[in-house]
């Protein structure tokens, strides 16, 4: 993938915000026609750098990428159950 600066930083986020499930490397080489792996992770490291003060993360578990909420800010997103007392 070839173009302006941040380019494929651009395209990867996009991806992975679209995807419904963490994406592997390979992956998203496939889908985003066959960038090289090293240029992916060179991507996605410094898309990681970008978001890591941010209230979502770009992560990596099992070799899949996604983003997820800050762990800092998970309780904000959680929704309490109300408990009727006996």
């Amino acid at each position: 993938m070839s173009g302006a600066p941040g380019t494929l930083e651009r395209a990867v986020e996009a991806t992975l915000f679209a995807s419904d499930e963490p994406m592997t490397i390979a992956a998203l080489a496939v889908h985003l026609g066959g960038v090289e792996p090293a240029d992916l992770r060179d991507a996605l490291t410094a898309l990681a750098t970008q978001y890591a003060a941010r209230g979502v993360h770009l992560v990596e578990r099992g070799g899949r990428w996604h983003f997820e909420t800050a762990p800092d800010l998970a309780h904000l997103l959680r929704r309490e159950k109300e408990q009727v007392r006996r």
